[in-house]
């Protein structure tokens, strides 16, 4: 995204809860970088969090206090059924954003995101449209409630829903960067990042990121992750560390804007 997630939080809070916004703007983020690295299943449980995370922001709305996070939501229709009779709210808060946010935790609790049997998986999908509806719904959201100027509003707006391309492409099991720009270490994260939680040889690395010297690549790229933690690396394999999964995903752009 064109747009980083505190400015999206500045922009809507205030008026918008700071714990509701913050929380929502997690989920997002899972949904869309799940969806870039083609993992569906995490996708479509962030899809399910985020329409609780929505919920609770139409309980502030419509009937405060909001169900407090950690608590179990209840009935799910009776919060949007309240809602759908207040007319003081701007209809997409009453109508649109409820209905579609009951799609959305019906897809995690009842189509089985798991998707087990069947011959072909609905899982990319439900996954874009997971991804797209969330795009709507936060679009309806920044339309409604921004408080910053209306020419940032219109960028993030536009940052929603730009078009974006994974940073990874699969070729018949070749793992392609699609961002040139990265250098051989973040290409590197990027690649045991998609592939996690396998394990990854070190001379798939090599050859996947093209590098032209094996042994310094081992020595200057993978030694050094290893020695930084991000990496576990031995006999030859390479494993993603918990820290390593933080790091790229703060500070590795995975996605490309088309």
């Amino acid at each position: 995204m064109g747009i980083v997630k505190s400015q999206i939080i500045a922009a809507l809070s205030p008026p918008l809860p700071n714990e509701i916004v913050t929380r929502l703007l997690d989920e997002y983020l899972g949904i869309k970088r799940h969806l870039a690295f083609r993992k569906f299943r995490p996708s479509e449980l962030n899809g399910g969090r985020f329409a609780e995370c929505i919920l609770r922001l139409i309980q502030h709305l419509d009937n405060p206090p909001y169900t407090s996070f950690g608590t179990s939501l209840g009935n799910s229709d009776a919060i949007i059924r309240h809602v759908e009779a207040n007319t003081t709210l701007h209809e997409s808060i009453r109508l649109f954003i409820p209905r579609l946010t009951r799609i959305l935790l019906d897809m995690r609790n009842r189509r089985d995101v798991a998707h087990v049997g069947g011959d072909v998986s609905p899982n990319y999908s439900d996954s874009l449209f997971i991804a797209h509806s969330a795009d709507w719904i936060m679009t309806e959201i920044l339309r409604i409630y921004y408080s910053c100027s209306i020419d940032n509003a219109k960028k993030i707006a536009n940052s929603l829903n730009e078009i974006v391309l994974p940073v990874i492409a699969d070729i018949d099991g070749f793992i392609r960067v699609q961002n040139t720009s990265l250098d051989f270490t973040r290409k590197t994260l990027v690649i045991l990042y998609y592939k996690s939680p396998a394990k990854v040889k070190d001379s798939a690395l090599i050859k996947w990121t093209r590098y032209s010297n094996p042994s310094k690549f081992k020595k200057e790229i993978l030694a050094k992750l290893d020695g930084d933690a991000l990496i576990h690396y031995e006999n030859g394999i390479c494993t993603l560390l918990p820290k390593g999964i933080v790091y790229v995903e703060n500070h590795v752009p995975l996605e490309l804007i088309a």
